[in-house]
């Protein structure tokens, strides 16, 4: 199945903050449709979905960062 043609279950836009240079960033988040997937962010925060991504900061690769909000957005 293409990118084109998956179906979403939700969107999030993640507002996160690097623990290195304390940078804030946002980044949105597309969660595929399964049976699992979260459709609120109280089930976000809950997910395995959401505990597998990864961060890498634009400014300087930091790898570890904290979650400062999350806002969700029209699927």
């Amino acid at each position: 199945m293409s990118d084109d043609t998956r179906i979403i279950a939700a969107r999030f836009t993640l507002f996160v903050r690097c623990a290195n240079c304390l940078r804030d960033t946002k980044r949105c988040l597309e969660v595929p449709q399964a049976d699992d997937a979260p459709s609120d962010i109280d089930e976000l925060l809950d997910s395995a979905y959401l505990a597998g991504q990864r961060f890498a900061c634009t400014q300087c690769d930091s790898s570890i960062a904290t979650i400062v909000g999350i806002k969700q957005n029209a699927a």
